[in-house]
């Protein structure tokens, strides 16, 4: 192993040199030694002028967040409530990844269980339409319904962090179904009687040794309520015996051991907040240079009597109050300067855009959709908004696996107990059950910037194979293909029966095809008909 040389001595080490050669040499070995502790990386030396003041913590994932948390709770609720810029970037997330609602799409294993192509397309159906009727009645509350629950659970899961979801059950009068979701706010999950975080419960999430959630600890109100008893905490299981979830704890957990979700807007709370007041000063004097500010000038430098005054409480001395088209008598000898705030800012919109540019990066949302406003060249646009859909697709992946799935699987186990479903084999064999609950989801599509030529990209995917209907249906439209089919089938009917041309082609055709199903290079073009309209 090479012996790293000695650094070179400091004036110091010379100085200390002139009387004990020992002592420096010890000196300089001791800083070769620090120098070799630092590494390489640049960013980790505490001797470079740029980083010498740059010392953060080191704690561990929980120390680093929960004391924290209220107040990015806090802050993050109040961007979203009072800058336009916070309640946009999230309500586009929730616009984008939720819509109108995610949609199931029952995909049974029918090979794995045995059924034919169309057994496994009827029971698919079937579930479909039963976990329809339980998505009417999904809220534990009864205001919501389980598509307006997932904007919600998404929504509160960005503002402060995470939410939790019990499952619970209640089956009202007319309800299909008891199987509900009762959704609890991040402050409400907290620590029995406020007590610190201790090995076991860090933020009301109660932990074995080996970090495995065990149950969570929820207060019966909102520790900002305006109440008089005393709060009091329910300890919730995380899980039933047989491994299924009673809580949903919809968090992103960004670091290992991490207990506790982080605000969305966290990195950029301050960025936010000082844009919000920059913003807030510029259009207060905007509004000021509209009323044409002007100061009273007069002969000797004293302040004298002006009509129509008021009187300053703080200095006693009269003053004149700005407003539209104000007209002020002055008196005999003063003059008027007229004050010129040079607003608006030429400045203020390149300064904003370059701000914005930055919190997009941190939020992974372009800013040309951050703030709505497409400027750019459409492969520019197009870039971003494929970047974004990237985004999108992650979240919405990840609010499909933690919460819309765990409820279809709630709902199906209630069918299946009450009958209204057949699953043999669903509670016997953990296989058998994973193989009924197959499904798929979809919802919103990509926004297009020019659908023809997506369409045109579509139809050559066709084409070539490489792509099927039932996956352009799900990007471009959002539905399914038996449903399409279905209805372009009606339709053709209908216009038949009346005498009607549907006057629609087949859908996405690629090359025709004869009759063995195989594609034709060079098909014939259709005929014209003189007598069609």
């Amino acid at each position: 192993m090479k012996r790293p040389r000695l650094v070179a001595p400091s004036l110091v080490d010379r100085l200390v040199g002139v009387f004990s050669p020992a002592a420096q040499l010890r000196r300089q070995v001791a800083r070769t030694a620090l120098a070799s502790a630092n590494g390489g990386y640049n960013g980790g030396k505490r001797d470079r002028r740029g980083m010498q003041n740059y010392l953060p913590d080191g704690g561990s994932a929980n120390t680093d967040t929960s004391p924290d948390l209220p107040m990015l709770r806090a802050r993050s609720r109040d961007l979203r409530r009072n800058v336009p810029l916070a309640t946009g970037a999230i309500a586009t997330r929730i616009t984008n990844v939720i819509g109108e609602g995610l949609r199931v799409l029952p995909q049974v294993d029918g090979d794995a269980l045995g059924l034919s192509k169309k057994a496994a397309r009827d029971w698919n159906r079937k579930a479909r339409a039963e976990f329809a009727l339980a998505c009417w009645t999904a809220d534990f509350t009864g205001v919501n319904s389980f598509d307006e629950l997932q904007a919600l659970v998404f929504g509160s899961a960005e503002e402060s962090g995470d939410v939790l979801v019990i499952r619970r059950y209640r089956r009202d009068p007319g309800d299909t179904y008891g199987v509900k979701l009762q959704v609890i706010e991040a402050d409400r999950l907290s620590n029995p009687n406020n007590h610190m975080d201790s090995d076991t419960i860090v933020g009301g999430v109660e932990a074995s040794g080996d970090g495995v959630v065990l149950a969570y600890h929820v207060s019966d109100r909102h520790p900002g309520d305006t109440f008089r008893k005393a709060m009091s905490w329910r300890r919730i299981p995380a899980f039933y015996n047989d491994g299924r979830p009673i809580c949903l704890h919809i968090f992103k957990r960004l670091r290992p051991d991490q207990a506790r979700g982080v605000p969305f807007l966290s990195p950029v709370i301050e960025a936010f907040k000082q844009l919000g007041t920059y913003s807030e000063a510029e259009i207060e004097a905007a509004v000021l240079a509209a009323f044409f500010t002007v100061f009273v000038k007069t002969p000797d430098g004293q302040s004298g009597p002006l009509a129509s005054t008021g009187e300053d409480l703080r200095s006693g001395k009269e003053t004149v109050g700005l407003g539209k088209g104000a007209i002020v008598d002055l008196a005999e000898g003063e003059d008027i300067v007229i004050a010129n705030p040079s607003r608006p800012n030429q400045n203020f919109d390149p300064f904003v855009l370059a701000i914005l540019k930055q919190i997009g990066a941190a939020l992974e949302l372009p800013f040309e959709l951050l703030i709505k406003h497409f400027s750019a060249s459409y492969s520019a646009s197009r870039a971003a908004l494929e970047m974004a859909w990237q985004t999108f697709r992650r979240e919405r992946a990840w609010i499909i696996r933690n919460l819309c799935q765990p409820y279809y699987e709630m709902v199906l186990e209630e069918a299946i107990v009450m009958g209204r479903i057949e699953a043999p084999g669903f509670f016997d064999d953990p296989a058998i059950r994973r193989a009924w609950l197959n499904a798929a989801w979809y919802g919103p599509v990509k926004m297009s910037l020019d659908p023809k030529k997506d369409a045109d990209a579509d139809a050559g995917d066709l084409a070539n194979r490489t792509k099927t209907r039932s996956q352009i249906i799900m990007e471009r439209t959002g539905g399914d293909i038996e449903s399409v089919f279905e209805q372009l089938g009606y339709e053709a009917k209908l216009a038949e029966e009346n005498g009607l041309s549907s006057g629609a082609k087949a859908p996405m055709a690629g090359p025709a095809e004869d009759g063995s199903g195989n594609a034709k290079d060079n098909p014939e073009p259709e005929k014209e008909d003189d007598n069609d309209t």
